[in-house]
Order: C-alpha cells, then structure tokens, then sequence
C-alpha cells in the first residue's frame, strides 16, 4: 500500500461515492483518504457499505473542516478539473501523470464536488492542474471515475525514489505562513488601492509562487527574511 499520494475530497455531497472513492484507491494501492466537510456529516454509514473491501480506508479517512488544514503538512498539491481556468498553471494530462509524479515529496491530490468541481480559490492551493483525457463534448465524470483514473496513472510510475539531490521542501503550511506575511505587509503598504480588484490580485500573486514546485525551507525562510528587511523602520529615538 502506498501512503503517497495522499487523496482529498473536497466538500463530497454522497456518502456512497465517497466510499466508491475509497474502493477506487484500494483498486491500486493508495490508502490515505482525506475528506474536507463532507455535506451529510461524519462518519458516514453509506460510505461504509459502498467501500466493500476498502473500509479500512473509511475508518482511517481524516476529516478536516477547511481545505488549508488538510493540505498543511503536503509539499505540492495537484488539483483536478475538467474546465479550463483562468489562471496560469500548468496542466498535466492524466496519461502523462505518471511520468510526472514525484514520489519523494509529500504529494495531495484534490478532488472537487459532485455538481460543480473545486473553486478557483480552491486551485490557488495547487502547484499543477490534473485533467482527465476525455471526449471535450462530454467532459463530466463521476467523482469515483476520476479518482479510479488517477489512482490509476499513478500506480503505472515507476516507485524507485528520484535520484535527484534535493533540500527538505517546505510544508504547504510554512508556505501559508509566508503568504500570509507577504499579503500583509503589501495590504499595510496600500498595494491593493482598488478594493473591488484585492481579491483577485492577491489570487495572481499566490498563483505566482504555486507555480514554483520545489521551494525549499530554508528558501521560504530567506523570503520572509526578505519581506521583513523591506518593513518600514520605526524610529523610537525620543524627540
């Protein structure tokens, strides 16, 4: 059993396709489940009987209240979609996902709902975008379908570690951390002077560095230290 990639669901509406998830994953030999607030609450009976041999998988699943919990100790993040996004990231056909995928770092595949997939806001959290080979005309799948396909592809790439001599890379959470002081300091700094447009430029500016796949701890460290070099003085000299 692999314990990576980990798979997120994100706000999952059926019982039973989270447990027809969880029997996909089994299929090929993934087995941590994440669920970010599932609509019908947990645990789930459903989901249970659903899974056939794969409730082991339920049982485990780690529930989370917010998609920037469940991804803060990953190191890159894949996001699924079938519609193309205004954003700059780059997509990964899922026949290419194997050749693709690292597993030497802490990697988290997410999963979006039922009827409308994941939100912009919750693909600024990725580094790639994953989509599913299908017929254009008729690109919807069942959440299960996808998450079958992808488990997948992945289960095709070759496990041997990747030779490549690479530093610990930061957690997703030690990147929100820097994010948060970036953001801070340019919202101090009166960078975001149209308020109807701070949503979306603070959405460009993290789409800017999730395009950076391997950002290392103590690179993250030396942004911060960057950011705070640039803070204004304060001159506490007495008059």
């Amino acid at each position: 059993m692999l314990k990576n990639p980990v798979i997120i669901l994100v706000s999952p509406q059926l019982g039973e396709n989270i447990g027809a998830c969880a029997r996909a994953m089994k299929n090929f030999g993934l087995n941590v489940l994440r669920i970010v607030s599932p609509r019908d609450g947990w645990p789930n009976k459903k989901a249970c009987s659903a899974a056939v041999g794969a409730v082991d998988l339920i049982e485990s699943a780690q529930i989370y209240d917010n998609l920037k919990d469940a991804v803060a100790d990953l190191e890159f993040i894949y996001a699924t979609t079938c519609i193309a996004r205004t954003m700059n990231k780059e997509y990964v056909l899922s026949k290419e996902l194997h050749r693709n995928f690292n597993y030497k770092i802490k990697t988290g595949i997410l999963f979006g709902r039922e009827n409308c997939g994941l939100t912009n806001k919750e693909i600024t959290f990725a580094n790639k975008i994953i989509t599913i080979e299908t017929d254009p005309n008729f690109a919807s799948l069942n959440i299960a379908q996808a998450v079958l396909v992808v488990c997948y592809e992945i289960f095709k790439s070759v496990t041997r570690p990747d030779l490549s001599n690479i530093q610990d890379l930061a957690t997703k959470e030690e990147i929100g951390f820097f994010y948060d002081h970036l953001l801070n300091m340019l919202d101090n700094a009166n960078f975001f002077k149209i308020y109807e447009k701070k949503e979306a430029m603070q959405r460009n500016i993290l789409n800017i560095f999730s395009r950076i796949d391997k950002l290392s701890k103590s690179e993250v460290q030396t942004l911060r230290g960057i950011i705070k070099a640039l803070e204004p003085k304060v001159d506490n000299k007495p008059l």
